[in-house]
């Protein structure tokens, strides 16, 4: 056992059990020496004649002297009778100048008298000060129990104990809060790159630990990001060879389709037609998927420019006016005093499309639609909004949030009827998501939805 307790310690020092215990020992030791360093100055300074009562000793002394100088014992006598300390002038040999009885308590204790400069007991006592006077004669003086310093001295010393606990541990606190902080906080940074499909990012190599159950966590993620990056793989395989499968049969469906319009009566050219809408829309929603898949595992090809949301938007929106109906509104505005932002122009016209071919779908017949770009700031971050709003019926208030999640139906047979598949709004969000934006929804205080995409400026 005497052999296998430093191997046993070894393996475990880099255990976080070890290393809390660690700064709990280094803690207590580092109380216990500060504490016994600080006794000590504290017994220097503090046990000492307080610098007022010595002033009062030297006077009585110079008082003694001069009334040893005249001679007269009996004045002598009556004035050390009047003091507040209990003295006595003695000669050489100890002896009272004057025939005033002494204690003989006292008489035991001039075998310990000291000088006023000599440092005094931690504990209250009476002390017995020699002061010299003239012709070998010395002044001794007890001091009384009101007037030692020990007597304050328990409630500084507590004082001191506390604070010097309080400090040490705010220090010690500190220091571990950070080794723990810093390994949390990169693992944070690493879940974040994982969450925006940077799946070569190593947990290990960016966690940087010394603690066995970081880097054990550690090692779980990186598992599991292989696992998902495989998963993901997978996924986009599967659905781009699906997607491929399905559009080769309604390639050569549209050009049966196309030949068989040619070979039947005019009576049934309208179950053509509905064949076609048909294959185009399952065509259409093919595509959707792909498209919504490609950005939600990060996949899409971005490269992000800094352009100017105006000048880009501006004529897209009269673009769009063709798609209008008759009693149907669509209207440009900017009040954003900085309109440039970085941004992949295909997304965030594929974005502004979408949001205004929904509010065209469903603010109704006589929608006015207002775009607008205006500067804002969200949680101490700048940004360029992007507002499209109508004065359409609007949506609950609890379903504003799901309207961006794919194949979102509120009402599903009037989105069926509108052509609709619930993936327009879950593509600009995931679109606004590979920009470093936001997408949301409000109701207007007006009337209306409106929907707002936050660039990050």
């Amino acid at each position: 056992m005497k052999f296998r307790c430093p191997s046993y310690i070894s393996q475990r020092k880099d255990s976080l059990a070890f290393q809390l215990f660690s700064y709990m020992t280094a803690i207590v030791f580092s109380i216990l020496a500060v504490q016994a360093l600080a006794e000590q100055a504290l017994v220097k300074a503090v046990l000492k004649v307080p610098n007022h009562v010595k002033t009062e000793m030297l006077d009585l002394a110079h008082q003694a002297n001069v009334m040893i100088e005249y001679g007269d014992m009996d004045e002598l006598a009556d004035w050390a009778n009047s003091q507040k300390y209990y003295l006595f002038v003695l000669d050489e040999n100890l002896h009272p100048l004057t025939h005033r009885l002494m204690h003989p308590h006292f008489e035991f204790k001039l075998q310990f008298k000291r000088s006023l400069d000599e440092q005094l007991k931690g504990r209250v006592s009476q002390p017995i000060f020699s002061i010299p006077l003239v012709g070998n004669n010395s002044l001794v003086i007890q001091l009384p129990h009101r007037l030692h310093p020990a007597r304050e001295f328990i409630l500084y010393f507590n004082v001191l104990k506390v604070a010097i606990a309080v400090v040490i541990l705010a220090l010690f606190s500190l220091l571990m809060a950070r080794s723990l902080q810093q390994p949390l906080d990169r693992l944070r940074e690493a879940s974040k790159k994982l969450s925006n499909g940077d799946f070569n990012v190593s947990v290990v190599d960016e966690l940087k630990s010394n603690t066995r159950e970081f880097n054990e966590l550690a090692q779980d993620f990186d598992d599991m990001t292989k696992e998902i990056h495989t998963l993901a793989e997978k996924q986009r395989y599967l659905i781009r060879n699906v997607s491929h499968e399905l559009r080769t049969p309604l390639a050569r469906q549209n050009l049966v389709l196309h030949l068989l319009r040619k070979r039947v009566s005019e009576s049934e050219q309208g179950l053509v037609t509905r064949m076609e809408e048909e294959a185009n829309e399952l065509n259409h929603l093919v595509g959707e998927i792909l498209e919504f898949s490609r950005l939600e595992n990060a996949r899409y090809d971005t490269e992000l420019k800094r352009i100017d949301l105006e000048v880009l938007l501006e004529p897209q929106v009269e673009r769009c006016k063709i798609d209008l109906k008759v009693d149907q509104e669509l209207i440009f505005e900017s009040k954003a005093l900085l309109s440039k932002v970085q941004c992949d122009d295909t997304l965030v016209i594929r974005c502004l499309n979408n949001v205004i071919g929904n509010a065209l779908k469903y603010a109704g017949p006589s929608a006015k639609i207002e775009v607008s770009l205006v500067n804002e700031r969200h949680e101490q971050q700048n940004y360029l909004a992007l507002i499209i709003g109508d004065n359409g019926p609007g949506i609950p208030d609890s379903k504003l949030s799901d309207i961006f999640n794919p194949f979102t139906r509120l009402d599903p047979s009037r989105d069926k009827k509108l052509g609709g598949y619930g993936l327009g709004l879950a593509i600009v969000k995931e679109s606004m998501r590979m920009m470093g934006g936001k997408a949301k929804a409000t109701n207007r205080s007006s009337g209306g939805l409106a929907v707002t995409l936050l660039f990050k400026q």
